[in-house]
């Protein structure tokens, strides 16, 4: 009867482990989280060293093709909580792309926004993890959507 108990009691801890890991780690997607998103606000903050920030603001409607393009970069990038989601941290430590990007899902007057400087985490309403390994998923999301925001940049 003992050992039975301990094996219970061993896959019940293991359940529970499992369940953690996948709380902590299931993916939710960039794109959900405005779903009925009808225009998109893009600011990019350059972080110089000589603390002159440069900000270049762009809004982007439903029926443009950066906003096609802008939904399809967010749809291929997930967050996922961390550590830092679970004790309610809003701040983003630090910058690795050089600048910071503010992204604005608007749904008539209903605003969602998140925060991404490269470091690996995103702050949409309190700290969350982009990708797995590292801060390259990140670097990369920011790097597409700064592409786009500078091809209308230069379009003017």
């Amino acid at each position: 009867m003992k050992q039975v108990f301990h094996r219970l009691a061993f896959v019940l801890v293991l359940l529970a482990l499992l369940a953690g890991i996948c709380y902590m780690l299931w993916p939710h997607s960039f794109a959900a989280l405005q779903p009925e998103c009808d225009s998109i606000t893009i600011i990019r903050t350059d972080t110089a060293e000589d603390y002159s920030l440069t900000t270049t603001k762009e809004t982007y409607s439903a029926d443009s093709s950066e906003f096609a393009q802008i939904m399809d970069i967010l749809s291929r990038y997930t967050y996922h909580r961390s550590f830092r989601t679970l004790t309610k941290a809003n701040n983003v430590g630090g910058n690795h792309a050089g600048f910071w990007l503010h992204v604005y899902l608007d749904h008539g007057n209903d605003r969602l926004a998140f925060t991404c400087g490269g470091t690996g985490e995103v702050l949409i309403d309190r700290v969350w993890r982009v990708g797995y390994w590292g801060d390259r998923p990140e670097l990369s999301m920011m790097a597409e959507l700064a592409a786009v925001l500078e091809k209308k940049e230069n379009a003017k």
